[in-house]
């Protein structure tokens, strides 16, 4: 994550770029609700992958 010049963390207030390395997403935000809402897709998506990881893998040990 990179912090923009506008950033006021005391305020609550943060501007920057920020991105997920391992899918390459970026997004440059201009409010903090705007870097909430990409984190919370980008936990939601890496959650979602870690389930289907390990549905694939008891599905190849038998198991249902």
């Amino acid at each position: 994550m990179r912090l923009g010049p506008k950033t006021e963390p005391t305020r609550g207030r943060f501007e920057g770029l920020v991105e997920e390395v391992d899918t390459g997403k970026r997004v440059k935000f201009q409010a903090t609700e705007e870097l909430i809402r990409f984190l919370g897709r980008t936990f939601e998506e890496a959650l979602r992958r870690e389930q289907e990881n390990k549905s694939e893998i008891r599905l190849a040990d038998g198991h249902a």
